[in-house]
């Protein structure tokens, strides 16, 4: 790194409107502080990759705000699922993990699909359609939120933003890192991560990991196995082969939290199990397949093509908060079996071209998609309302495995089928050395057959959707950008209606500006933007028959979103994010409603620091701290309110030497009681108790 100096009055400068910065020589020099530049290859501060535009792009000149979740962040918060990310993102909060078998999250406030969970990219290519097991990070390199719509390049999608998940590439080069980590209530796992050259032109690499864990909560446990060879071949310059594979097997206890007693929380302990030990643990088998061919025909024009096969299949019993009956704290449950199962294609193409035309230079993407998604998803249950039912607990004096029913009658049998064909077409324009623009759209067409034999009802829609983009970008100087950027986006709703018809699909606008501002050679970086979404086709009840939906509810979310990176010295490094956002319900049954587990206000604090070094041996301490606003912990927005809280995380860490470090982590320090995410006042999930976890690192 090499050194800067900078003025008392450049400093104060650092946090002027990008609008008043000039250069006056007659402004007097006064004494100057010295400060490293630059940020470190090992930092929080990254340059995203290209799954935004399909290009690699310098931040401050791309109309787009793309949040970064470094290797470095993964590695001091001891990240272990994309969950454990969420509170590094500003506008980022977390959702109804669905008993922990899937990452589940809001951006600015709009729920993913609550049914196959949310649609998310791998590598920039739209690998997650239908059920995702929760994602182990062995083999991820960074995590990126991809705010605002990106239906004008991949489609289908949710409009307050898009997780793309870096992974890790095979390399030529020999590296191993075994790494074993032990905890509280006996959690326990096992990973290694390894890569090398197989001959001079194919090289592997391969994730593995295993965890066997208890919780804090009683009788709740999981098993967990992740495996991720791939393998990179590169015949000759101009072309390259790539070959990935996940596979996840999770065995869990369903657990849906605590309930909530007369909308009150804390009235049974955090760690009170409701569900049924006699259930068993449900599985989810979890398979990816990807193959990805690169090849350059000259300079300026590339070709990216990929296919992707993705299979999940859920199974298995769970009893579940239903009815409480009276102040005695008698239960009714409701026993499930879920036999799940999604399947899908796809094909894409991406022809990427460089050309001038006149003074402007162009980078232009023309994509082709081709997808097939399967829905088979049966649902059997036994539920009935009232002291009669034989599925009873006691939340004071829980007693497990009394009368457990064994007559489950079939709710729903979904069979549904998504054929998509898509177009895109977008255009980066750099205009001059200031101005940029960004032009685009996609036009999709969908078939969408659903059927249900346990309801007898069928139907069927084609319909063709024309998702634009458009966004400007300025760079006022070396230090400060601003852009402004609309778009629209999509989202497929399923089911019928009262009339037998395929609903319309969910739309939402999204407008958004924003500055960006980048200091000591990259060391410090902030983005801040404004955002206003409105979307409309919302799934609401019909009033004229309530067992029906239709699709006349309107939300809308607004708000602002604020994050910082900084390494404004050697071996310090800072994350500060911020988040207000104001998201309602519209127009429909609970017009003027808060939308579902959405905090107004956010905001995550994380700091590293490197306290002595001495040859290789290295001693560090860290730790963030964040708040969440209290938020609606019911769709109807009616009354119960999930309690504002704040936790701080702690970690240490000692580099032994080159090869061999240990770290140690204290998570929720302070043994707060605290609540994440609900889906309503029976099922209210509460957040992890102390926690400590020591974890080596062995490289070699």
């Amino acid at each position: 790194m090499k050194h800067f100096r900078l003025s008392l009055i450049s400093f104060t400068v650092l946090c002027a409107s990008p609008f008043s910065f000039a250069e006056d020589a007659s402004v007097e020099v006064l004494e100057t502080l010295s400060f490293k530049s630059s940020a470190s290859k090992d930092s929080y501060a990254a340059k995203p990759s290209d799954a935004g535009t399909k290009f690699t792009i310098d931040p401050m000149r791309s109309p787009k705000n793309v949040q970064v979740v470094t290797s470095k962040v993964l590695k001091d918060t001891n990240a272990q699922r994309v969950s454990d990310t969420l509170a590094m993102v500003s506008g980022v909060s977390a959702l109804n993990p669905m008993g922990g078998f899937w990452d589940n999250y809001s951006v600015r406030g709009f729920n993913t699909d609550q049914t196959i969970g949310a649609v998310s990219l791998r590598n920039g290519i739209v690998s997650n359609l239908g059920l995702s097991a929760s994602r182990d990070l062995v083999n991820v390199a960074q995590v990126e939120f991809l705010k605002g719509p990106e239906a004008a390049m991949y489609g289908a999608g949710d409009p307050g933003g898009t997780l793309n998940v870096v992974t890790k590439k095979p390399e030529f080069t020999a590296k191993n890192e075994l790494s074993l980590r032990a905890g509280s209530h006996d959690q326990y796992r096992a990973s290694l991560d390894t890569t090398n050259a197989l001959t001079d032109t194919v090289a592997y690499r391969l994730g593995i990991a295993y965890e066997n864990n208890h919780s804090f909560r009683q009788d709740v446990k999981n098993d967990r196995l992740f495996i991720a060879p791939q393998l990179k071949w590169q015949p000759n310059d101009a072309t390259q082969i790539d070959y990935d594979s996940e596979y996840s097997r999770i065995h869990s206890r369903f657990d849906r939290g605590v309930a909530a007693v007369n909308q009150q929380l804390g009235v049974i302990p955090r760690d009170r199990f409701l569900g049924e030990k006699a259930d068993g643990l449900m599985t989810m088998n979890d398979m990816l397949q990807q193959l990805r061919l690169t090849h350059r025909w000259n300079d300026t024009w590339t070709s990216k093509a990929a296919f992707n096969y993705k299979n999940n299949t859920w199974h298995g019993y769970s009893s579940e908060a239903f009815q409480l009956l009276n102040a005695r704290g008698d239960l009714n449950r409701e026993r499930r079996y879920r036999d799940y199962e999604t399947t899908s294609y796809l094909v894409n193409h991406d022809l990427l071209g460089e050309f001038a035309t006149g003074e402007l230079q162009h980078k232009v993407v023309i994509g082709t998609t081709f997808s097939h998604l399967n829905i088979d998803n049966a649902l059997n249950r036994y539920r009935v309302r009232g002291a009669t039912s034989q599925d009873q607990i006691n939340i004071y004096q829980p007693i497990y495995g009394v009368a457990l029913p064994q007559q489950l009658r079939p709710v729903f049998h979904i069979d549904e089928t998504q054929l998509n064909a898509g177009l895109t077409l977008s255009d980066f324009i750099e205009i001059d050395n200031n101005w940029s623009v960004l032009l685009g759209g996609r036009v999709d067409y969908y078939q969408q057959n659903y059927k249900d034999p346990v309801s007898q009802t069928s139907g069927k829609q084609n319909f063709t959707h024309f998702s634009p983009r458009a966004a400007v970008n300025y760079v006022f100087n070396d230090h400060w950008s601003a852009y402004a950027s609309v778009g629209q986006s999509f989202h497929l709703n399923s089911g019928l209606s009262r009339q037998n018809q395929a609903f319309d699909p969910e739309k939402a606008w999204t407008y958004e500006l924003g500055a960006k501002s980048k200091w000591l050679d990259g060391a410090v970086t902030s983005n801040l933007t404004l955002f206003h979404v409105n979307k409309e086709n919302v799934l609401t009840t019909d009033l004229s028959d309530s067992a029906y939906m239709v699709a006349t509810g309107e939300m809308q979310s607004r708000g602002v979103e604020f994050d910082l990176t900084a390494e404004p010295i050697d071996g310090l490094n800072l994350k500060f994010v911020y988040t207000y956002t104001d998201a309602e319900v519209k127009k429909g049954d609970n017009a003027g409603a808060r939308l579902l587990n959405s905090p107004k206000h956010m905001a995550n604090l994380l700091v590293r620091y490197d306290l002595w070094q001495s040859g290789e041996q290295k001693i560090g301490l860290g730790g963030n701290v964040q708040y969440v606003a209290a938020r609606a912990g019911n769709e109807l927005d009616n009354g119960f309110d999930l309690p504002s809280y704040t936790v701080f995380n702690m970690n240490a860490y000692y580099d032994i030497n080159r090869d061999l470090s240990l770290q140690l982590t204290l998570n929720n320090a302070f043994d707060k009681t605290y609540y994440t995410s609900s889906l309503k006042d029976l099922w209210v999930t509460p957040g992890n108790s102390r926690e400590v976890f020591l974890t080596a690192n062995y490289r070699f």
